[in-house]
């Protein structure tokens, strides 16, 4: 059984690993997603634009819809807003706040919220 999981970083830039970790969720400019492997090693990692960076209302809903469809366990960003707090705990998506890092020393710093 394969126990593989992906864990979303919300950034303002496309810079993959070195990509700064965004003090926002919903109105991010992307989500770098990071695939695990079951021993928590990266197996692979791509960039997705957020949907919500730029919609006039909803923003967090929509990152929350995109996260889904991307099947994202977990999502780090600097803040949540109670909308996003709701989504994310209706979906069953974990929430880690933590910015100002690049996204491979987030992965480092979060592991063992995993």
């Amino acid at each position: 059984m394969v126990n593989e999981m992906k864990v979303a970083f919300a950034t303002e830039e496309k810079n993959g690993l070195d990509s700064i970790v965004s003090t926002k969720f919903g109105r991010a400019a992307y989500f770098v997603i990071v695939e695990l492997d079951n021993d928590k090693k990266i197996k692979d990692n791509y960039i997705i634009v957020n949907p919500g960076g730029e919609a006039r209302s909803g923003a967090a809903i929509k990152a929350v819809q995109k996260l889904l469809e991307e099947k994202v366990a977990v999502v780090v960003a600097g803040a949540f807003g109670p909308n996003a707090l709701v989504a994310l705990d209706e979906m069953n998506i974990k929430h880690i706040v933590l910015s100002g890092v690049k996204v491979s020393e987030a992965l480092g710093q979060i592991t063992d919220k995993l």
